[in-house]
């Protein structure tokens, strides 16, 4: 195991299991903040993986994803408003 897989892991399971967590448990924003930290978790342990493996392509994927997490994050939020 090189040293980024061992960072990729522990990014996952420091950042990524508590998020999953959080988004599955408590009031809507609560979980909007656990989707947060499990989409950031995801995204830089993609991009350790990619730089540590020397794989430039590999790049393109935590990208897209960090793209589509934003307006999935104001869609959610959007639905959060309590409609009057």
């Amino acid at each position: 195991m090189s040293l980024g897989e061992a960072a990729a892991l522990g990014l996952l399971l420091g950042v990524f299991v508590p998020g999953v967590w959080m988004a599955s448990r408590g009031r809507p924003r609560h979980r909007l903040v656990g989707l947060e930290f499990a989409s950031i978790a995801v995204i830089m342990a993609l991009t350790v993986l990619a730089v540590s493996w020397h794989q430039d392509w590999g790049l393109i994927v935590p990208l897209v994803l960090a793209l589509i997490t934003f307006p999935g994050t104001l869609v959610y939020t959007r639905l959060l408003v309590p409609k009057p």
